[in-house]
């Protein structure tokens, strides 16, 4: 998948507000210390952005 393509850009901006929200809610709900919400808040978005690279490009090779 090409980074710079019109797709990817679609998919990467969506993502980018879903963990926006995602990493914001986390964090309120958590009131952990910084270090560790950001280090929890990674170990979910970081899987889900990779989740979401595999079936994004499923469907660019159908």
């Amino acid at each position: 998948m090409n980074l710079l393509s019109r797709n990817s850009i679609i998919l990467y901006s969506l993502l980018g507000l879903v963990s926006l929200f995602l990493a914001g809610f986390i964090r309120n709900f958590l009131q952990f210390d910084t270090w560790l919400e950001i280090l929890i808040t990674s170990c979910v978005i970081i899987p889900m952005y990779m989740f979401a690279r595999k079936i994004f490009s499923k469907f660019l090779q159908s």
